[in-house]
């Protein structure tokens, strides 16, 4: 087992080395050779020590391999800079160190302070790590830099277990040493890996399953020592003290395990989540009852699963601008990566994102995440242009209603109400002067006069059916306190509204008939409050009272369900929301075309 393990070792150290020497010819890094020599000596090194023990002279160029390589691998790994500049220092430093104890006669390695020198070493080159990874590092980078820090952790828990089987390292005989070689292989191998090949896997996967079974294993293995000691101490036998300590270990298997895994993503992943938890996290935002608009939405889902400061949702054609166009943070379009929101073939639009601050490119996770929201957003966004084109033809229908209603009484009361009325005058006259001449004349025109006035009666019935005529005449305002203003309980607070698309007046004019019936039904309230204000957006309305307020549990009435179908047909918002003074608050928002806002005026 020994001659295996060393032969492993042997072959894993020279092995790497060439792989490293033909990555770094293949790389267009200028400086990426800086490292790669580093490596390849200390890989070579671990590939001479697993041979056996070395003569004098071989075991102080070892040591000068590693005081002077490892220093100068941490400052420049993984494209040759030396971060920060002066790290340089260091490896000068282990250079004039292990030169001056040549010249002393190993004077400096025999004396009690000698441990000062290697710990240093390992301190500092563990800070010049930490500052790249924090300051500098691109993303690729730091993915290379994670294989070293998995190696090396996969290490050392492996020197801790053999120290804890075995005694010391390498002291414990043939199977101790045999053990000591194998640990060191997952240190040489995230070197390899590091500089090489960083993407041969996601590093971040593989860290996160290392991490949960290391944890698992040494809480397992605790629950086992700590049943096993407490069943020898209350003197049950070996074999029962085991049966003790795998059944504490069976009942706590689960919750340690899924602790495990919980440690584990918050230490590789931190806030970031999984690409189920986020297109769960869309299932629940999309299925919430808000005003914000499905591509914002998306958006906002992405931004808060991937901590991105910009995403961006751009249409893939310009007649979807206003259903697909959405961003969340300052623009840097610069640096931000494009997935696709396709839907049956269909391209809808496209989902970007930046990458976090520190970082130049999104993680294999991140990637991951866009993926999956594009995916699972796409019958979302293409249901929402669905819903907007349905929309917009019922808003069309409806205002085309209206207008045409609008056209019809003016032409009722403008044209066929006069005409009506000539002619009833006209008969009256002829009934006049047929009065004493001919009765029968005078008969006939007396009844046509009074079908000719109830024909006017009801073209002015019709009239008034199709459209209220103040609407017309004098505008939302005067109608609104004309219908609603004469119980003296109604305060307006109508700001300058113009000349009123036909569908929008009417529909204003009955939504608020309706919020204040409620009202006066319902609320229990002693002051109602109407605003009316237009701005570029459309129309806004609000209807608030004093009253009672409505009741977390109380489901929409008919009066409700009329005021946000009437506004849906136009296009348009309601909310229903109970103020922190109380009493509830209606607000309708309503659309005004810019066309139909032309026909009207």
């Amino acid at each position: 087992m020994l001659t295996v393990s060393r032969l492993a070792l042997f072959v894993t150290g020279v092995g790497g080395a060439l792989a490293v020497i033909v990555s770094a010819t293949r790389r267009r890094v200028p400086r990426a050779w800086i490292p790669a020599v580093a490596t390849v000596a200390i890989l070579l090194l671990f590939a001479v020590e697993s041979a056996g023990t070395p003569p004098p002279a071989a075991q102080l160029l070892a040591l000068a391999t590693w005081a002077i390589g490892f220093p100068l691998l941490a400052a420049t790994f993984p494209d040759g800079r030396f971060v920060p500049r002066w790290s340089w220092g260091l490896v000068v430093a282990s250079g004039v160190v292990l030169l001056t104890d040549a010249v002393l006669g190993d004077r400096l390695r025999g004396s009690a302070g000698w441990w000062l020198f290697p710990v240093g070493q390992v301190l500092l080159a563990a800070g010049f790590i930490a500052y790249r990874y924090r300051r500098s590092a691109t993303t690729s980078e730091r993915e290379s830099v994670r294989w070293v820090l998995l190696g090396l952790i996969m290490t050392l828990t492996s020197f801790l277990l053999v120290s804890i089987a075995g005694g010391r390292i390498g002291d414990g005989g043939a199977l101790n040493a045999a053990l000591s070689n194998a640990a060191a292989i997952p240190l040489m191998l995230g070197l390899v890996i590091g500089l090489a090949w960083p993407r041969l896997w996601n590093v971040d996967g593989v860290f996160r399953a290392v991490l949960v079974v290391i944890f698992a294993g040494f809480a397992l293995d605790g629950a086992f020592g700590v049943a096993r000691w407490v069943a020898m101490s209350a003197s049950q036998s070996a074999a029962a003290a085991a049966s003790w300590g795998a059944f504490a270990m069976a009942v706590v298997a689960y919750p340690v395990v899924r602790g495990a895994v919980r440690a584990a993503t918050w230490l590789v992943y931190r806030d970031r989540i999984t690409p189920d938890e986020a297109v769960s996290r869309l299932a629940h935002v999309l299925d919430a009852d808000e005003a914000r608009p499905a591509a914002q939405r998306v958006v906002d889902v992405v931004a808060e699963a991937t901590a991105s400061p910009t995403v961006v949702l751009a249409p893939a054609s310009r007649a979807d601008e206003a259903v697909f166009t959405a961003q969340s943070g300052a623009s840097l379009a610069a640096s931000l990566a494009t997935f696709p929101v396709t839907f049956r073939g269909e391209l809808l639009a496209t989902l970007s994102a930046a990458p976090r601050h520190g970082e130049s490119e999104l993680s294999v996770r991140d990637r991951e995440v866009l993926v999956a929201v594009a995916h699972h957003a796409a019958p979302a966004l293409h249901g929402a242009r669905a819903l907007r084109e349905a929309t917009t033809a019922q808003a069309a229908l409806v205002s085309a209603r209206e207008e045409e209603r609008r056209r019809l009484r003016r032409e009722l009361h403008d044209d066929l109400g006069p005409a009506l009325s000539g002619l009833a005058l006209a008969a009256a006259a002829l009934a006049k002067r047929a009065d004493g001449i001919d009765d029968g004349i005078a008969r006939s025109a007396h009844e046509l006069q009074t079908d000719i006035n109830d024909a006017a009666a009801r073209s002015r019935e019709i009239s008034h059916g199709l459209r209220p005529p103040i609407l017309d005449d004098h505008g939302l305002e005067a109608a609104l306190r004309s219908r609603l203003g004469s119980a003296g309980d109604v305060v307006f607070d109508v700001g300058h509204l113009g000349q009123l698309p036909a569908a929008v007046d009417i529909a204003a004019l009955r939504i608020v008939q309706e919020a204040v019936a409620n009202v006066r039904r319902h609320a229990e309230a002693s002051l109602c409050r109407v605003g009316v204000e237009r701005d570029a957006d459309g129309l806004h309305i609000e209807v608030a009272d004093d009253g009672v307020g409505m009741s977390q549990a109380a489901t929409a009435g008919i009066g409700l369900r009329s005021i946000r179908e009437r506004a849906a047909e136009l296009g348009g918002r309601t909310r229903v929301s109970r103020p922190r003074g109380g009493g509830t608050l209606v607000s309708v928002w309503l659309p005004i075309d810019a066309l139909a806002d032309e026909r009207a005026r």
